[in-house]
């Protein structure tokens, strides 16, 4: 299984590539600006860190959609804003950033397919930090995590591609790389695993 990860390079992106911890995740570092150098074929899954240039993004989509075509795996997290990958529709909502100090605070989300094989490495409560927003998968993908309206957070894609698409609002590389949020750790963690076990 060889891995990379799509990054801007900004400065929260580049701590968290210092943190040991999470290098055996990925065995490749790819810049956007620059991914007309790299072969993405001879990756099996590529990461697309949250907040990449969509500049970047929609100028290099052919090779992404390339990619899945030819049944590799492509996990996006945070926004997926401007329609820069067909077959995602994206809604902006309010980010709720304070549910956790109040008393009796959660965020309401709630668990889709329990049974999913992705569950077997990560634990529900550990994608309840935030979300940036909500998704209306296509017809027969896979939704994991939704809003008490039924809007999806975090969905599985083996239905619009021959490869599988891993959509996620959450934002895991972010908030380690800035230091804060522990749920984030044990949820990309259990994602590396999916990733690597299959």
């Amino acid at each position: 299984m060889k891995v990379a990860i799509i990054t801007n390079h900004y400065s929260f992106q580049n701590r968290f590539f210092e943190l040991e911890e999470f290098q055996y995740m990925y065995d490749d570092i790819l810049p956007i600006r620059f991914l007309h150098r790299y072969n993405l074929l001879e990756y099996d899954t590529i990461i697309v860190q949250e907040h990449i240039s969509v500049f970047h993004l929609k100028r290099y989509r052919s090779r992404l959609i390339q990619f899945l075509k030819s049944g590799k795996r492509l996990i996006i997290m945070g926004e997926v804003i401007d329609g820069w990958l067909p077959h995602i529709e994206w809604e902006t909502s309010e980010v709720n950033f304070s549910w956790w100090v109040k008393k009796d605070g959660d965020l309401p989300l709630i668990q889709r397919n329990s049974s999913h094989e992705i569950y077997q490495y990560i634990h529900f409560p550990d994608l309840k930090w935030h979300y940036h927003g909500t998704f209306h998968p296509p017809q027969g993908a896979v939704s994991l995590a939704e809003t008490p309206e039924g809007k999806s957070i975090f969905y599985i894609d083996r239905v619009s591609y021959r490869g599988e698409l891993i959509v996620t609002s959450v934002d895991p590389t972010y908030h380690i790389g800035l230091g804060f949020i522990t749920q984030a750790k044990p949820f990309l963690h259990g994602l590396a695993k999916y990733i690597h076990a299959k």
